[in-house]
């Protein structure tokens, strides 16, 4: 383990290898956005939910500069507006966003600190949710992409970038902290896990989330992973431990884990009173108030105490011209709050294979019901063998599809044609496995997930969310199998289609395609008569199986 009381030499002036006028720019930003809306905005009910980053601020704007690789992506959470903030994500979109306005990232229908940045200029921000643990998994399927493209596809561009999460103390007793954890470092993936240890989630102690309250410790002898952890107010130490750590994904090409300290000055958000912290806790992180060191770091070795004031002025003056522009906007109406749920013809920004010039071939909606049928097994796999072949950006995983071709022999002999690095297994997760899927997409592949199904839907999953929220809702289709628990499977997620029953359930539906999409109910009494248990309509024995490839609907 690295750790920074050993390692850290004291200079005689701020380490010139960061542009710490740019980091006052943003952290001064920051605290002045939040100000105005704890002052202002909440008191006004023009933001209904806001999150103060007071004391995380310094250490994610440092994380946040360093991001300059072409396909760098980051997926942070409700705390991590400083570190967008460096990547340049613009303050009146910040605010627009929380105050309910129309256009920005959200177009009013998410609280202002839950982002997505495309940012063609800098690293992606992948899109946040608000559910805790939830950023994990995605980063690890960028990150696995980004040796996909590099390796298998040739692309330089991705050979220095990496994926990095942000997530706090709490977060890491989370399915998604613990299943991407899984992924990352069986698969060495470069991928960064930077978690903010503030010690409480909420009103509890970090101590009811991983024993003795310090995951870094408690991880130290975990294989594969290596860590940095330090303080996280200290400008000298919080900027040294991120080059270090960023510099080991980047160049071994291996997961790594930074933790640094930090307080957290205020509430969990503006609702909070803290009044579960002692008035001594309280007191004492104010004393580590990363403002105040970096004002001491900075001047006067850096700046004048003038310098510093009119940097002040200045982000106290940006804040209150977003506000105005924030203002300006009309009010989001509610009747979009739906739009773009299901793909409606706008392509995403990120990801995807149609924004690379992917074009996909001829298909039909004709059914085509001469010839002999063949089963659905039979049918799927000759699918999957011939999109493998057509598309190089497609690649097919979960539990068991690898050497022993799935548990009903949908993959059989997959692997061994097209090779590990396009068929391969998981660990047993279905979190890990969607989640990994989701960010792949963003990527700019065509990931085929395999899931049990039938067990996500019986026990509430957070994964059946995911599958929702995520690969559907989200700006990205992403393509799976259905489950291992039944002999028939899904081809393609179709958003248009894609609806859950009371019970939160999805169920296949045939097209006349030939293809299995998902849909609110199964099939009609009247279809069930004409069709046998495992057959397929729309086959042909010499053909095969008419599934007609579609665009990606982004």
């Amino acid at each position: 383990m690295a750790r920074s009381s050993l390692s850290i030499a004291r200079r005689n002036a701020p380490d010139v290898s960061v542009d710490w006028v740019e980091v006052l720019r943003h952290m001064a930003l920051s605290r002045a956005l939040d100000e105005l809306e704890e002052t202002r905005l909440v008191p006004e009910k023009k933001v209904l939910y806001q999150f103060s980053a007071r004391g995380h601020d310094m250490a994610q704007i440092l994380l946040g500069m360093r991001l300059d690789a072409p396909h760098d992506a980051v997926c942070g959470y409700y705390r991590s507006r400083p570190m967008l903030l460096s990547l340049e994500v613009d303050p009146e979109e910040a605010l627009a966003s929380a105050m309910g306005r129309a256009g920005g990232y959200s177009g009013g229908r998410d609280i202002g600190v839950v982002f997505n940045s495309p940012n063609p200029r800098g690293a992606t921000a992948l899109p946040m949710c608000g559910g805790v643990g939830a950023q994990y998994s995605p980063i690890a399927g960028w990150a696995q992409a980004m040796e996909y493209h590099a390796e298998v596809l040739g692309s330089e561009g991705h050979g220095r970038s990496i994926g990095v999460v942000l997530g706090g103390d709490g977060s890491v007793a989370s399915n998604g902290f613990w299943s991407a954890l899984t992924i990352a470092t069986t698969q060495k993936l470069p991928m960064l896990f930077y978690i903010e240890d503030n010690g409480f989630g909420i009103s509890v102690a970090s101590t009811f989330q991983t024993p003795g309250g310090n995951i870094a410790a408690n991880l130290a002898a975990w294989r594969g992973l290596k860590i940095f952890t330090g303080d996280g107010t200290d400008p000298e130490e919080a900027a040294l431990l991120t080059a270090q750590a960023l510099a080991f994904v980047r160049e071994e090409r291996l997961p790594a884990m930074l933790r640094p300290t930090v307080p957290r000055l205020q509430g969990h958000s503006f609702q909070d009173t803290q009044t579960y912290k002692t008035p001594e806790v309280v007191e004492a992180e104010w004393a580590r108030d990363p403002w105040a060191k970096l004002r001491n770091y900075l001047v006067p070795a850096l700046m004048s105490e003038d310098g510093w004031r009119k940097e002040l002025e200045a982000a106290a003056d940006r804040a209150e011209a977003a506000r105005e522009a924030a203002e300006a906007r009309p009010v989001a109406k509610p009747e979009t709050v739906l739009r773009n749920v299901f793909f409606e013809g706008e392509m995403q920004a990120t990801g995807g294979l149609m924004p690379q010039g992917w074009a996909a071939p001829a298909s039909t909606d004709l059914a085509r019901p001469e010839g002999q049928r063949i089963n659905m097994v039979t049918a799927i796999r000759r699918v999957l063998d011939q999109e493998l072949g057509l598309n190089p950006r497609m690649l097919v995983f979960g539990e068991d599809i690898g050497p022993k071709g799935g548990v009903h022999a949908v993959t059989l002999g997959l692997q061994e044609k097209f090779g590990t690095d396009r068929v391969f297994d998981t660990s047993l997760s279905e979190e890990g496995v969607i989640g990994r899927a989701v960010g792949m997409a963003l990527a700019g592949l065509l990931p085929v997930p395999e899931i049990q199904f039938r067990k996500i839907c019986r026990t509430g999953d957070r994964t059946a969310q995911r599958l929702r929220l995520d690969a559907l809702a989200d700006e990205q289709l992403v393509r799976g199998a259905y489950g291992r628990a039944y002999a028939s499977r899904i081809l393609q997620v179709r958003r248009s289609l894609a609806q859950p029953d009371q019970r939160g359930c999805l169920h296949p539906q045939p097209r006349l395609e030939g293809g299995f999409a998902l849909q609110r109910r199964g099939p009609s009494a009247d279809q069930s008569a004409r069709q046998r248990p495992g057959d397929l309509p729309g086959t042909s024995r010499d053909a095969g199986p008419r599934l007609g490839t579609t665009p990606l609907a982004g």
